[in-house]
């Protein structure tokens, strides 16, 4: 009885045992036939000692499991400029990794998702799925009816039972917003993010609901269509410098977009705050080492991966789970 009451060994206590690394002792277990011999011979050894191999990998054969989650990424918002999603994904990452799941990044276009990616995902190659917030959600929902466990990240564009985490969007524009105004601005602008994700409709949502209780109306060529890019960012501002009568503050939906219109704001020979404020989202390091420092809609990023991660895993186990929307708060510095 003592025994079978024991707590099962870890990764961590198997390739202390075997002298290798967990990453190692993970491709054993899986089957992976790419590891040395003399590794492979350590680790089962390793594992006999310790009473893992017995209890726990014939029970994942049994079970039909991989211990393998898909991060599907895609490539149009900006991942590998933005590192928005890189503290995401380590998010999702180490909550997983404490549970002994392995992740597997997808980076993929949008208009690939029902192809190679659907496949993949719907041939049993892995447990489950965590999508970063998508242009489209029929591959999403398609899974999710077919049996894979998948959670997204970013409200879904229909309410169509799918469980994802997100924070609150709507709000977070609308506190940027007012924190203009109540600083003196009185004629603002938004460069809004890419409005094919809920993200990026919702920060504009919010935009607009503040400006309507303040009895503003912002002119049409004040609302610059950005995608969530530095880039972006940099050619609205120019635009937006352009006007016969220039904005004295602007909500960016990022603050990716924000460096890239404080560079413009730079290039065109004005200051900020002192001729036009800024105020971005995300409180990312990009808003703490800007110059000049921005002032920023904070949201729990690691957290969103986090939270991600903890669904997903209550979702294998079988528990029922609901969709959980963190809250934002405004981080207040000098460029506002």
């Amino acid at each position: 009885m003592a025994a079978a009451s024991r707590a099962k060994p870890t990764y961590s206590e198997i390739a202390a045992a075997a002298g290798v690394s967990e990453a190692t002792v993970s491709r054993v277990l899986n089957g992976d036939d790419r590891v040395h011999p003399d590794r492979a011979k350590r680790v089962r050894k390793a594992v006999e000692k310790l009473g893992y191999s017995r209890n726990r990998a014939a029970a994942a054969l049994a079970s039909g499991k991989t211990g393998l989650i898909a991060i599907v990424i895609e490539d149009d918002l900006g991942v590998f400029e933005d590192p928005f999603w890189a503290t995401v994904s380590s998010g999702v990452s180490r909550v997983l990794m404490a549970n002994e799941l392995q992740t597997l990044l997808m980076v993929t276009q949008a208009n690939t998702l029902s192809g190679p990616i659907a496949h993949y995902l719907d041939s049993g190659e892995v447990d489950g799925a965590i999508f970063f917030q998508l242009h489209r959600d029929t591959l999403v929902r398609s899974l999710s009816k077919h049996g894979l466990p998948v959670v997204v990240v970013g409200a879904p564009h229909k309410d169509s039972g799918l469980v994802y985490v997100d924070v609150d969007q709507r709000g977070g524009g609308h506190i940027a917003t007012n924190h203009l105004f109540e600083t003196g601005c009185e004629r603002l602008a938004t460069i809004t993010g890419d409005i094919g994700t809920t993200a990026g409709r919702r920060r504009l949502d919010g935009f607009l609901d503040a400006c309507s209780e303040a009895g503003y109306r912002a002119p049409k060529q004040f609302i610059m269509q950005g995608d969530f890019s530095f880039e972006s960012g940099r050619a609205s501002m120019k635009k937006l410098l352009a006007q016969k009568t220039m904005p004295d503050g602007v909500f960016c939906a990022n603050d990716l977009m924000a460096a890239g219109a404080l560079t413009a704001i730079e290039e065109a020979g004005l200051l900020c705050p002192d001729d036009i404020r800024i105020v971005g989202f995300d409180d990312s390091v990009i808003a703490q080492t800007a110059r000049p420092p921005l002032t920023s809609v904070r949201q729990d990023i690691t957290g969103l991966g986090e939270t991600a991660a903890s669904l997903m895993i209550k979702l294998l186990q079988g528990t029922k789970v609901t969709p959980v929307v963190l809250p934002t708060e405004l981080v207040v510095r000098v460029s506002c």
